[in-house]
């Protein structure tokens, strides 16, 4: 059988830790460090150490014996297609849906995608089928795949060059002004690697996000964000930092009578690419329908006032 590849990008990162973020979910911690140990895993077709440093661009060579068992099924499940094309396919992925292969029980977008489109398993069939980005499980909106291993490389180009720009609604706690920036950069939490933090001089991802209030009511703010950076729960993390946490979110939250469950009030709204070769189009998702109970009961006419 074929080895398994993976393309690093990011900031400098232990390979080790590398492995353990990107599979440790679906393959289990204890397996990956096996693989280090019994020095089954090459960099550049070299064997690696657990301890080596990737740089953007690195190939990881996988054993495909040992990935197969955990490879992603793909599973029939519904997809709202806000685009599709040959080489791409973008959907508005439902608050509550994983984006890829993990510990949840429920169907990711990643599986369905892979069930409506096999094509997808020659780019990634071990957990992401051809997603070039993520969005958290209870966040919702614009998703976007490749059909095909060109596509994925240059779409992912053009997430790393930050030629893309996100645009999200969010409805955060309390009165949010004026219109601002955040620029700190985060890492993850030491105890607790599923929450972010703000990094430690000279550490972390860089991070950055725009912020615009739109409408206000009941101590509570609707905001656009944009951002080109793409740093795990950034604008969830950036939010809290500024004091105003994203409504529904119990990571990086409290408790609030309007919290949702399963999900929270964050929704990717649109993608624009700095060319139109980048995407082929704009990509934009409907306003979120499961707002619209506490945008009636504010008052917020959504699509006006966010367009």
């Amino acid at each position: 059988m074929a080895d398994a590849r993976l393309i690093f990008e990011g900031p400098p990162t232990r390979l080790d830790r590398y492995l353990r973020d990107r599979l440790g979910n679906t393959l289990g911690r204890r397996g990956v460090a096996a693989w280090l140990r019994d020095h089954a895993v090459r960099v550049n077709g070299r064997r690696a150490a657990k301890s080596q440093m990737l740089q953007s661009g690195d190939e990881i060579v996988l054993p495909d014996a040992a990935l197969a068992p955990s490879s992603l099924a793909p599973v029939p499940a519904p997809l709202a297609i806000l685009h599709a094309g040959a080489d791409l396919v973008a959907i508005d992925k439902p608050p509550g849906m994983p984006s890829t292969a993990g510990a949840s029980a429920a169907p990711s977008a990643a599986a369905a995608l892979l069930h409506r489109y096999p094509e997808m398993a020659a780019i990634d069939a071990i957990r992401s089928a051809g997603l070039v980005h993520r969005l958290d499980t209870g966040t919702s909106g614009v998703l976007v795949a490749a059909r095909t291993p060109a596509a994925y490389a240059r779409l992912r180009d053009a997430f790393a060059r930050k030629s893309i720009v996100k645009e999200y609604w969010a409805v955060v706690v309390g009165d949010l002004v004026p219109s601002g920036r955040i620029t700190t950069p985060l890492d993850r939490r030491p105890r607790s690697r599923k929450r972010m933090i703000a990094a430690a001089p000279g550490r972390g991802w860089p991070a950055e996000t725009e912020y615009e209030p739109l409408a206000h009511g009941g101590e509570l703010t609707l905001v656009r964000l944009r951002m080109r950076t793409g740093v795990t729960h950034q604008l969830r993390a950036h939010l809290a930092e500024l004091g105003h946490p994203v409504l529904g979110d119990r990571r990086y939250g409290a408790a609030h009578p309007d919290a949702p469950a399963g999900w929270h009030y964050l929704h990717a709204r649109r993608l624009t690419g700095d060319d139109r070769a980048t995407l082929g189009t704009v990509l934009t998702a409907p306003a979120p329908r499961h707002w619209d109970a506490l945008c009636a009961r504010l008052a917020w006419p959504l699509a006006g006032l966010a367009d």
